[in-house]
C-alpha cells in the first residue's frame, strides 16, 4: 500500500522541515508563550500538515491542568499553550499518520524560532479541545519561546539502530538514517531498526515500537532523503514501510 505521505508535502516545506531537524530539541522550560503572530502562523501551519484521520488544534489553558510532572524530567514552565493531535480512531492509520503530521508540525514550530515538546502523558481535563465521538487526542506539543539552551541529544549510535554497515550505504541512505537517529521518541527509545537493500531502504519496528513513534521517524527517514525521488510503501507486521528510491534516467 503507497503512503500518504508520498508527494504530500511541497518541496519548500521539506527544506524547511529539513533544516529544522538537526536545530529540534524537546524543549521544557519557556520564557513565554507564542504571540499572537505566532500563533496565526502555527494555526496555518496546523492547517497545512496534517495526513488523512488526523486533525491539530492549538489550545490553551492553566499550565498545572494540563501539564504533569514527570520523575526525572519534570514539568512544562513558562508556557500555557499547545496544540493537540488529534486521530479519528475509526482510521486504522491514524496514529501513524499523528506521527508524521505531528512532528511537521514540530519542525514548522522550530523554523518558526519556537520551541516544542512532544507529550504523551497530560492532564485531559485541562484541554479546551472539543472531540467529536470516534475522536482522540493522540499527544499534545508544548510551544513557546525556549528559554534554555538546547542540550545535546542522547542518540544511539547508528550502527545500533541499522543492519549492516550504514557507512557502505549510497549517500542517501546514510544521510535518512542518520536523521531517523535524530527523530524523537517516547522515552528516547529509538523503537525502531532499519535495513538497505539495493535501492529500498526498509524501517522496522521493535517489538515496543508504536505507531506514532513510528510515524516520526518515517517523516525523517523521508525528510533524509533530501531532492532524491522517492516512494514509500506500507509494510506488514514488523516491517513499517519500504522506501524505494527513483533512479532517474
Amino acid at each position: 500500500m503507497d503512503c500518504a505521505l508520498n508527494g504530500f508535502y511541497a518541496p519548500a516545506q521539506r527544506e524547511r522541515f529539513l533544516a529544522a531537524v538537526t536545530k529540534r530539541r524537546s524543549i521544557r522550560k519557556f520564557s513565554s508563550p507564542p504571540d499572537t503572530a505566532l500563533r496565526s502562523a502555527l494555526t496555518y501551519a496546523a492547517a497545512r500538515v496534517c495526513l488523512p484521520g488526523v486533525r491539530i488544534e492549538l489550545g490553551e489553558g492553566k499550565p498545572e491542568a494540563i501539564f504533569r510532572k514527570l520523575p526525572m524530567v519534570g514539568g512544562i514552565v513558562g508556557t500555557n499553550r499547545y496544540a493537540a493531535v488529534i486521530i479519528d480512531e475509526r482510521d486504522d492509520l491514524s496514529r501513524l499518520h499523528a506521527g508524521i503530521s505531528g512532528e511537521a508540525f514540530v519542525l514548522e514550530a522550530v523554523s518558526l524560532g519556537l520551541g516544542a515538546c512532544w507529550l504523551g502523558s497530560f492532564k485531559h481535563g485541562g484541554l479546551d479541545i472539543a472531540l467529536d465521538d470516534d475522536e482522540k487526542i493522540a499527544a499534545i506539543i508544548a510551544l513557546g519561546v525556549p528559554a534554555e539552551e538546547p542540550k545535546d541529544l542522547k542518540r544511539k549510535k547508528l550502527t545500533d539502530i541499522c543492519f549492516g554497515d550504514p557507512t557502505q550505504w549510497p549517500l542517501w541512505a546514510y544521510n535518512a538514517a542518520e536523521c531517523v537517529r535524530l527523530a524523537p521518541s517516547a522515552m528516547n527509545q529509538q523503537p525502531w531498526k532499519m535495513a538497505f537493500a539495493g535501492r529500498t531502504m526498509v524501517l522496522l519496528r521493535k517489538r515496543f515500537g508504536g505507531d506514532l513513534d513510528l510515524g516520526i521517524a518515517l517523516l525523517h527517514m523521508s525528510l533524509g532523503v533530501g531532492e532524491k525521488e522517492h516512494v514509500i510503501r506500507l509494510g506488514e507486521g514488523r516491517e513499517v514501510a519500504s522506501l524505494l528510491a527513483e533512479d532517474r534516467v
